[in-house]
């Protein structure tokens, strides 16, 4: 994949025009790096305005998915389709999306306003006051508007890549594609620019894919979030339902913090079903149909565990090894049966005293329902 974009590709989107959003769909598709295989059977159906990230730790495939959207890189079979149109085979410049990369792909000769610039002198039917207007615009969204006559060899890498954001938001792709694109900034900035470049894509309709291995800023952000691992796709899911119903052990571990406990089903209940975990017993509710003596996982978020003052039939039995005060809440280290460390987390309150270390507690679940139940 170049590096930069060229100014073919550059004009052919700056010809484009934004309207009501464009769909996009990925059918069947596969990629391979010799006999290694990057991408397996991907299938997503993305809705005209909505913002996906793909979401997965490095190596998991999704800077390969994102160079085969923009249209960098071929796929081994499968196909793309913009708007229910096939795009496989089809150049950057004729597929219509606007790329920020992670490593900035600025002109260096230019300065930052003339990069900002470049797109809509090139390709749009723009008076010299609405290409000064529409810059101008840019640069006051990443607050640059001081270093407009800069080249980018004098700013930082945050600088840097504020610049590309701007450059390709300010010609209004159709389809907009952000590689880690808020990588090199600080976490005050990057707050600020996410709910910026989220607002401005949903004002003007432009669907967007983001490729990012941070859950909060993809969580934050998106409509829809496909978890990848692999080179498949666990879940392509809303953020409430990754966090609240992940689909495997590898989402719920991956999205946000998760205990795991390994179990085994003992039977049917009125709610439910009766699990043998270590240090006790639980109900648990669950879509799947588990015949006793099914060898389960449960995971449960550390904030669905609840403290009880004394034991009943479905508590975990445990021993506060450590506690860890985290602003307004408290995380513990808890030791179950077997040796097994979960993390509990508890909302401080003013004059509430917190759990010590040594205290043993017992736990059950704030609800039958608020744990996700996996078999082997």
């Amino acid at each position: 994949m170049q590096a930069t974009q060229s100014p073919a590709t550059l004009a052919a989107v700056a010809t484009l025009g934004t309207d009501s959003g464009h769909s996009l769909t990925l059918s069947q598709v596969m990629h391979q790096f010799g006999s290694f295989v990057a991408l397996k059977d991907i299938n997503l159906a993305i809705q005209p305005g909505e913002f996906v990230s793909l979401l997965g730790p490095s190596g998991c495939g999704k800077t390969t998915l994102l160079r085969i959207i923009s249209g960098f890189l071929d796929p081994t079979s499968g196909s793309v389709l913009i708007d229910g149109k096939s795009v496989t085979g089809l150049s950057p410049s004729e597929r219509g999306t606007g790329i920020v990369f992670q490593n900035y792909a600025l002109f260096p000769h230019m300065t930052v306003w003339d990069n900002v610039a470049y797109g809509l002198r090139a390709g749009r039917k723009m008076s010299r006051i609405q290409v000064a207007n529409r810059v101008g615009e840019m640069l006051d969204m990443v607050q640059l508007g001081h270093l407009a006559k800069r080249v980018p060899s004098e700013l930082s890498g945050g600088q840097q890549q504020r610049v590309a954001i701007a450059r390709a938001l300010a010609v209004e792709p159709r389809i907009m594609l952000l590689d880690e694109p808020l990588s090199a900034l600080d976490k005050s900035l990057r707050l600020d620019m996410q709910i910026e470049i989220r607002r401005i894509l949903s004002n003007r309709g432009i669907t967007a894919i983001m490729v990012t291995h941070d859950q909060e800023e993809a969580m934050s952000m998106s409509d829809r979030i496909a978890v990848l691992s692999g080179g498949e796709i666990h879940q392509f899911d809303s953020p409430s339902n990754l966090y609240d119903r992940p689909a495997t052990p590898f989402v719920s571990s991956f999205v946000g913090t998760c205990n795991h406990l390994p179990g085994e089903v003992l039977g049917r209940v009125d709610k439910g079903y009766l699990v043998k975990v270590p240090g006790g017993e639980l109900e648990v509710t669950t879509d799947h149909a588990l015949p006793s003596q099914t060898p389960i996982t449960v995971a449960i978020r550390p904030e669905n565990l609840r403290v009880q003052t004394q034991s009943h039939r479905h508590t975990l039995a445990g021993t506060v090894a450590m506690c860890l005060p985290l602003g307004a809440v408290m995380t513990y280290d808890v030791v179950l049966a077997n040796d097994l460390h979960i993390k509990l987390t508890q909302t401080r309150t003013l004059g509430t005293k917190p759990l010590a270390p040594g205290d043993q507690i017992h736990l059950d679940l704030v609800a039958s329902d608020a744990c996700s139940v996996f078999t082997a």
